[in-house]
């Protein structure tokens, strides 16, 4: 088996890890499709109403931006095994401005196009046909390694066996670990044999790299990498050689040894962004772990960081402790300002480090900045309060919280700012109490579930409506929603809903508080955590 077919087993999505698609094998032309006229066939499709209605031709059974629902995140998912890229948010079942992107990416490539000849990013019929022909392709002829693996035996140290093989994919090393008749994880040799050392040696770093020891882990794969190039040449493989030595993963002019490790971990670590641990779940020893992995591809600095010992030992600062970080984050600039209002005096946004932060907020916000920047070209964030007060005993004062006013940013060349104030608050809402009557100024002072005041009104700027209506739903899938504390289970809020996520329509009316709507009218309010002193 050579490099190019042994790659042809990793094509496909593992979790929320997507092989790049310079590391995958075209075999084929790409496909043409006609007009479908039967039921969907591949197993992730049949028999999902929603999805079959769509490949019937009902329009409105379409998939467009604002779709909702499990059937969205069965597309997304088609999506990247089939070589698309959905970096932020992977497969969520919210059709987004990056799922948008994604179909526009994949019906140009095989030339899917409306009936008046354009291109759009939106789900139709042709499109559901022709996910519909190559997962089912995809899914038949891709599979797991063979069961008759014979090569030695390698120890996994736990790591998913599919994420260990994502791993030596983007090596190109030629070879994988499969699972044998009796149950054995073995390598899986493409070429000439690996002694059993060096196998344990190639796979036990390719495990490592999924876990907390990556940095290490990169060196040490990197000297396996090394000895195995040496086999395959003495072998006489030169193929295989080249492919681990200077392949098109890193420049050749460059010593492949470090190029490669900083390959690796960067693949992996872009897959933090929205990562399999929310920002409420995780314990601030994991969320120090992921920081230092931010800060290892220069998106932060931390501060304090982690120590290199005279004897290379790396101590990791106490993950207890209050962190800072520069004002600059993944490339957004962040901002503090009074006001929410940019028409006011008082609305002079400045840059400064964000200090006195819980370690878990640290990678909300670098998560925060990357989703803002990729999904929507924000360059700038405002605020009205991010670092920690140690005056105060709440969420603020544990450095656990933003209030957000607003953005700065450009998008398809045109320039935006937006804010919370203008863009939001100052828009008129229903009389939930008798629809046709006028639109009110605000809403009422009670307490109810309000609707989202920008989704409906006539002449709301899409962008605006669009945008909030996005950062509410990301918010609620990563940081403290309604549930008390992490690993609670329950379905996110939705704008307008009861929330720890405050905003013009929250629907608790609290005059005097620092609480309810009335206290949000210039910026959304959310956090990691309860209010409070927290000791976890």
């Amino acid at each position: 088996m050579q490099v190019g077919a042994a790659d042809r087993r990793f094509t496909r999505s593992f979790g929320d890890l997507t092989i790049p698609r310079r590391f995958q094998e075209s075999t084929s032309p790409i496909p043409r499709f006609p007009e479908a006229d039967m039921p969907l066939n591949s197993a992730r499709f049949a028999g999902v109403d929603r999805l079959e209605r769509c490949l019937a031709g009902e329009f409105a059974a379409r998939l467009h931006q604002g779709t909702t629902g499990d059937f969205v995140a069965l597309v997304q998912q088609a999506l990247m095994d089939l070589g698309e890229s959905l970096p932020a948010f992977g497969a969520d079942g919210v059709y987004g401005q990056e799922t948008v992107a994604a179909v526009l990416s994949y019906k140009t490539a095989r030339d899917l196009r409306s009936p008046d000849g354009s291109i759009d990013g939106v789900v139709g019929p042709l499109t559901m046909a022709a996910l519909d022909q190559e997962c089912t392709a995809l899914d038949e002829t891709f599979g797991g390694c063979p069961p008759d693996s014979d090569g030695p035996v390698v120890d996994l140290g736990g790591a998913d066996e599919q994420l260990v093989n994502v791993v030596l994919a983007h090596t190109a090393a030629a070879v994988a670990v499969g699972v044998d008749g009796d149950g054995a994880t073995r390598l899986v040799n493409s070429g000439a044999e690996v002694p059993t050392d060096l196998a344990a040696d190639l796979v036990g770093a390719a495990a490592r790299m999924l876990g907390d020891d990556g940095a290490a882990a990169s060196v040490d794969l990197v000297d396996a990498l090394g000895e195995l190039a040496t086999l395959f040449t003495n072998a006489g493989e030169m193929e295989n050689a080249k492919a681990v030595t200077d392949g098109a993963q890193w420049p050749p002019t460059v010593d492949p040894g470090p190029a490669l490790a900083a390959l690796i971990v960067e693949e992996l670590a872009q897959h933090i962004i929205g990562g399999a641990t929310l920002v409420r779940d995780h314990s601030k020893e994991s969320a120090l772990i992921e920081a230092v992995q931010h800060a290892n591809l220069g998106r932060i600095s931390l501060a304090p960081a982690p120590t290199t010992a005279p004897d290379g030992s790396i101590h990791m600062p106490n993950a207890h402790a209050k962190f800072t970080i520069p004002s600059t984050v993944a490339g957004v600039e962040f901002k503090f300002t009074h006001g929410g209002d940019k028409r006011l005096p008082s609305y002079h946004p400045v840059s400064a480090a964000l200090a006195g932060l819980d370690i878990r907020h640290v990678v909300g916000l670098v998560r925060l900045a990357l989703h803002l920047s990729s999904t929507w070209g924000v360059t700038e964030v405002h605020h009205a309060g991010i670092s920690g007060d140690a005056s105060r005993n709440d969420c603020h004062g544990n450095g656990r919280a933003i209030d957000f006013v607003g953005v700065v940013g450009s998008r398809l060349g045109t320039p935006f700012h937006l804010t919370v104030f203008n863009d939001w608050k100052n828009h008129s809402v229903p009389d939930l109490d008798d629809p046709t009557k006028p639109r009110r100024p605000d809403w009422p002072p009670v307490t109810r579930r309000l609707a989202f005041r920008l989704l409906s009104l006539p002449g709301v700027d899409p962008l605006a409506r669009d945008f909030f209506a996005d950062l509410y739903a990301w918010v609620a899938g990563e940081y403290q929603d309604k549930t008390e504390g992490p690993l609670e289970i329950g379905p996110p809020s939705a704008i307008g809903g009861a929330s720890r996520i405050m905003t013009p329509d929250h629907p608790t009316s609290a005059p005097g508080t620092p609480n309810g709507r009335e206290a949000h009218h210039s910026h959304m309010h959310w956090q990691v955590g309860p209010t409070g002193t927290q000791t976890p």
